[in-house]
């Protein structure tokens, strides 16, 4: 009978909170999990990867239940990662594997459980890395399926608990599942194709299903308010607010998370631009500041610059709109300094986001008005382009920021 092995991790890039650094676990499912297990003939999937209908909680529990392994990944300490290692511990004796980022600062109550740590550098894992860890975890599954040993907490102290496990049956009905069309992970690809295509009326109802099937994710949430916001439907100023009202769920004025900070400053960015109202303007500028100096984020930090560069057009006072100005010349600076140490990184090959990467250098170059360097840039990023949506927003903040530059110009530089 096929063994299976069900992986406890969460889906998308989540930031690891303690150090602001954002971490792709697709990374890490993708690249090192999926594949040794693959390679062992086992049946591997997550939880976003089955399709259900009706509450989650019956398939996931039946999965940390039943599965021959499970792998736990608890890089940036998720608390429904740590909820589900729990159980499964509980109701397992064996063939629990837990790992992390090497970054991790473990709590006090995991510091007693053996954690398999491997190198994640934020948006990809050095493949040398996956190499490595691929080689350390296959051995360890295969020295596991020749003698298991109890790495569960509870057994350790009850070892005459009885442990269930799938029928043959049961891991058929998984396998079909999995490979049924519309589970999470098929609805967020299709999401993302249908939102680089700016078919964003698509991409809504896709996420909507997602949404419904996996409540109060922050990763769907975000991708949810990216694409309401972008659809201007059934208007710009409603489609904005809505937006807005989705990332409600994940408290902005608090977070430390990038892509929430980042989407609250774009969504109050464009209100300012429909409503002409100041107070718009300067919350975008708080959040995109925030998630700049946060994480030394690129997206973050680009549109913190070009915020300043229009606050330095509305000033009245000369000195106050010159050191606006400065200010946006200051965060570019950074930003290029920021985007240049990603190209030069041993996984720049591997990220994928390299034409926001790329576009970003570009903007903050047309900024300082080094045009030569902006033209080299663009040219690089049509190899990295994924569809329509981002060369149309860096088109559309060029245009805004060209306008902007020649009136703060036309305004003091006489």
């Amino acid at each position: 009978m096929q063994k299976t092995c069900f992986v406890i991790i969460g889906f998308g890039v989540k930031t690891d909170y303690p150090t602001g650094r954002e971490i792709d676990l697709d990374k890490t499912y993708k690249n090192i999990i999926e594949p040794v297990f693959k390679e062992l003939g086992f049946l591997c999937y997550r939880a976003s990867d089955i399709q259900h209908s009706g509450v989650i909680d019956i398939p996931m529990y039946e999965n940390i239940l039943k599965a021959d392994f499970v792998i736990a990944d608890i890089t940036t300490l998720n608390p429904n990662v740590l909820y589900e290692l729990g159980i499964r511990h509980a109701v397992r004796k064996n063939t629990t594997i837990v790992i992390s980022d090497k970054a991790l600062k473990y709590p006090f109550d995991l510091s007693h459980i053996l954690i398999d740590s491997y190198e994640h550098l934020g948006r990809a894992i050095d493949y040398d890395e996956v190499v490595r860890f691929q080689k350390h975890l296959k051995e360890k599954v295969q020295a596991l399926l020749n003698d298991p040993k109890t790495d569960s907490p509870i057994y350790t102290f009850f070892p005459t608990l009885n442990v269930p496990s799938f029928t043959e049956e049961e891991i058929k009905e998984i396998q079909e599942s999995k490979d049924e069309e519309e589970s999470v992970s098929d609805l967020l690809n299709s999401a993302e194709e249908a939102k680089n295509k700016l078919d964003y009326s698509t991409a809504i109802e896709l996420l909507q299903k997602a949404a419904k099937i996996t409540p109060a994710n922050d990763f769907i949430l975000q991708r949810l308010a990216l694409a309401t916001y972008k659809s201007k439907l059934p208007d710009p100023i409603n489609a904005l607010f809505a937006a807005e009202l989705i990332l409600d769920a994940l408290n902005p004025k608090q977070t430390t998370d990038l892509e929430t900070l980042g989407l609250s400053g774009a969504i109050n960015k464009r209100l300012y631009e429909e409503l002409d109202e100041v107070e718009f303007l300067d919350k975008a500028l708080w959040f995109y500041e925030k998630g700049f100096y946060i994480g030394n984020d690129y997206y973050n930090g680009i549109n913190a610059a070009y915020l300043y560069t229009i606050k330095a057009t509305l000033e009245e006072d000369k000195f106050q709109a010159f050191a606006n100005f400065g200010n946006s010349n200051i965060v570019r600076k950074k930003v290029i300094h920021v985007c240049e140490e990603i190209i030069k990184s041993k996984v720049w090959n591997d990220r994928d986001d390299k034409q926001w990467v790329l576009l970003s250098l570009a903007e903050a170059y047309y900024g300082l008005n080094q045009i030569n360097n902006v033209e080299e840039v663009l040219n690089k990023v049509k190899d990295f382009l994924k569809g329509e949506f981002s060369m149309d927003t860096f088109l559309e903040q060029q245009s805004k920021l060209k306008s902007a530059i020649e009136l703060f110009n036309e305004n003091y530089i006489k």
